[in-house]
């Protein structure tokens, strides 16, 4: 059996508060996102889905939530699991950076601004892609088959080499 939090000394402790609240995102984001889906979902089958205006124009704002799902949880495993420490072969203090403060602390700053550029820089991009909406062949309209079949096409292909072969 482990022992729990209380019986390790306080400098040996992991932190709390960050699994504590990126746990809570994670899940509440994730709810949230099926919430989301089972709503489009139910107002696919009513066949209103493309009229909800209250639910495509947030829906088409949340596209980066999964992101902050997916960090959070990164956070939660990180910062929530100590896995030396819980299986005694590492004590928490010994499993610092042997590098100097300065230099991890550089490094750091560097990947959080080009992760911050880059992240920046997706979000405006692909924004941009939804503000303009579908172009090109997207919009045209199929030259077989009808839209809401979309394997009807597939059978009238079938039909013609059974035509052709027969």
């Amino acid at each position: 059996m482990f022992p729990g939090l209380k019986d390790v000394p306080p400098p040996d402790r992991p932190p709390v508060k960050p699994a504590f609240f990126a746990f809570r995102i994670m899940v509440g984001i994730g709810l949230l996102m099926v919430l989301a889906a089972l709503t489009g979902i139910w107002l696919w089958w009513r066949g209103r889905l493309f009229q909800a205006r209250w639910y495509l124009w947030p829906a088409q704002h949340a596209w980066w939530i999964g992101f902050v799902a997916v960090i959070s949880g990164w956070i939660v495993t990180e910062t929530g699991r100590q896995p030396w420490v819980a299986y005694g072969v590492l004590r928490t203090a010994e499993a610092a950076s042997p590098l100097a403060a300065n230099t991890v602390v550089t490094t750091l700053v560097l990947f959080v601004l080009v992760y911050g550029v880059v992240f920046a820089m997706g979000i405006y991009y692909i924004n941009r892609l939804i503000a303009r909406g579908p172009q090109g062949p997207a919009i045209e309209p199929p030259t077989t088959g009808t839209p809401a079949r979309t394997l009807s096409s597939a059978g009238e292909s079938s039909r013609k080499v059974l035509v052709e072969v027969g």
